[in-house]
C-alpha cells in the first residue's frame, strides 16, 4: 500500500514539474475542452453541452443561475431559497404538482435524481432523465425552459409552500446554527454576506407578501444570468437545436437590474472569537486564513492549483495516520485550502478538542500542518513567502458554556 501511495506521489509530483516548464515560458489560457460544444444566444443565455455515452442512455440536465441570497433585497431574506422550492410547484406546462408526478412516472426520483440547491451566489437545478427516450427528453428540456423564467407562483402555492420552508429552517437549527449568526459577520467581515444567509429569516417567510417572490423572480430570473449544462448520451446538433427552439425566447427584464458582485474585504487585522452555547457537545476550534482568490486562467494557475491539491491530499493523509495513533490527544482534525466566498479562498484548519488536552491535542495536530508548510506556502500563485500566520488570520473557539 506504501508502494502504491509512493507511486501516485511520484506521478503527481512529475507532472507539476513539466506544468512548470511549460508555465515559465507562456503564461496562456487554458483553453476549453474541444468536447465540450458551448454557444450564448442573442439573450445572453449560455449553455454546454458534453457527449458522454456513460452511463448509457442517460443524460443530466443542470439550469445554472448567477442568482442567490446575496442579491435580496432587505425585504426578500430567505426568498431566493423560497424560489427555487416554487419552482417545483407550478410552471407554465406543469401546473401546481404535475411536475413530480410527470417525472416520478418517468423513473426520476424526487431528492435522489431531482434536486436543487440555492447558495449565496447561485442556485442550480438538476435533472438526470433518460436519452433513449424522445418524449421524456424533449420534456426534459421544457422543464428547464420553465424553471427558468416560467414559474406560476401561484399565491395559494406559496401560501402551502411556507410552512415546508419554515420546517427546514427548524431543522437546521441548534448550537451550531446560533453560533455561526455570531461568528459569520466577523469572518464575513461585516460584508453583504453576513446578512444574507440563504435560509433567511422566519417572519419574512411567514408573512411576506406575494409580490415580494414575484419581484425577486422577475429581477433575476433572466437569461444573462443563466446557463444550461447538457452532458450524456446524446446527439450534439440535435441538442442544440432545441435549446435554441427553446430558450432563445427568454426576455430580460423591462428595467434591469445591475448584479453586483459582492466582496469580502481583507480587514488587515487578526480576529479571535470565542463563543459558548449550552448544547455544543465538544470543544471545537478553526483557524481560517483568508487571502485572495486563486484564479484558475492560465498555465501557471493551474500548476498552483495542482499545488493546492497536493497540499490537501497529504495534509489529509497526515491527519489520517494520526487518527490511528494511540491515546491521541484530540478527537479529530482536519485542514484544507478551498474557496471562501466574495473573491476570496481560504486556508482552514478545524480541530475537536478534548478537555483536558487543549494545548497538547492542538500542538499535535498543528505539526501535521507544519510539515506541509513549504508546500502551503508555495501553492499561492504569487509565490510570497509566510512564514508567519497571514494577518487575516481568524481563530473561533467553540465550546460547552
Amino acid at each position: 500500500m506504501y508502494f502504491k501511495h509512493t507511486r501516485i506521489l511520484i506521478a503527481a509530483l512529475t507532472l507539476v514539474f513539466a506544468l512548470l516548464f511549460i508555465g515559465s515560458t507562456h503564461a496562456q489560457k487554458i483553453p476549453l475542452d474541444t468536447v465540450v460544444h458551448t454557444g450564448t444566444l442573442a439573450n445572453g443565455f449560455t449553455y454546454y453541452i458534453r457527449n458522454n455515452n456513460e452511463p448509457k442512455n442517460r443524460v443530466f440536465l443542470y439550469l445554472v443561475n448567477k442568482v442567490g441570497s446575496i442579491l435580496e433585497d432587505d425585504d426578500q431574506r430567505g426568498l431566493a431559497h423560497f424560489m427555487e422550492h416554487m419552482n417545483f410547484n407550478g410552471t407554465t406546462h406543469f401546473p401546481k404538482n404535475e411536475l413530480i408526478s410527470y417525472l416520478q412516472k418517468s423513473g426520476v426520483r424526487f431528492g435522489a435524481d431531482l434536486n436543487a440547491y440555492t447558495s449565496f451566489d447561485e442556485t442550480v437545478y438538476q435533472l438526470p432523465i433518460p436519452a433513449d427516450d424522445p418524449v421524456i427528453l424533449k420534456n426534459g428540456f421544457q422543464i428547464m425552459r420553465d424553471w427558468a423564467q416560467d414559474a406560476t407562483l401561484d399565491s395559494v402555492e406559496i401560501d402551502k409552500e411556507r410552512g415546508v420552508v419554515l420546517e427546514e429552517q427548524r431543522l437546521g437549527r441548534g448550537a451550531q446554527e446560533r453560533m455561526q449568526r455570531i461568528y459569520f459577520p466577523v469572518i464575513f467581515n461585516q460584508s453583504q454576506y453576513a446578512m444574507r444567509l440563504p435560509i433567511g429569516t422566519v417572519d419574512i417567510i411567514k408573512y411576506s407578501p406575494y409580490s415580494a417572490i414575484r419581484r425577486f423572480h422577475s429581477d433575476w430570473y433572466r437569461p444573462d444570468l443563466q446557463a444550461l449544462v447538457v452532458v450524456g448520451d446524446i446527439d450534439l446538433a440535435k441538442t442544440e437545436i432545441l435549446i435554441k427552439q427553446l430558450f432563445s425566447d427568454l426576455k430580460k427584464p423591462m428595467n434591469e437590474k445591475f448584479r453586483t458582485q459582492f466582496k469580502v474585504g481583507l480587514a488587515g487585522g487578526n480576529h479571535f472569537l470565542s463563543l459558548t452555547d449550552p448544547e455544543m457537545p465538544q470543544i471545537v476550534m478553526q483557524i481560517i486564513v483568508k487571502h485572495k482568490e486563486e484564479l484558475l486562467v492560465t498555465e501557471p494557475d493551474y500548476i498552483a492549483s495542482v499545488r493546492r491539491q497536493l497540499f490537501n491530499i497529504m495534509v489529509g493523509q497526515r491527519f489520517a495516520d494520526l487518527s490511528q495513533m494511540p491515546n491521541l490527544p484530540f478527537v479529530e482534525a482536519g485542514a484544507n485550502i478551498d474557496e471562501f466566498l466574495g473573491g476570496l479562498d481560504a486556508f482552514t484548519f478545524e480541530i475537536a478538542l478534548k478537555k483536558d488536552k487543549i494545548d497538547s491535542g492542538f500542538l499535535t495536530a498543528w505539526e501535521a500542518i507544519e510539515k506541509n508548510q513549504t508546500l502551503w506556502i508555495h501553492s499561492l500563485r504569487n509565490g510570497k513567502s509566510q512564514t508567519k500566520l497571514p494577518e487575516q488570520f481568524g481563530v473561533f473557539l467553540q465550546r460547552k458554556r
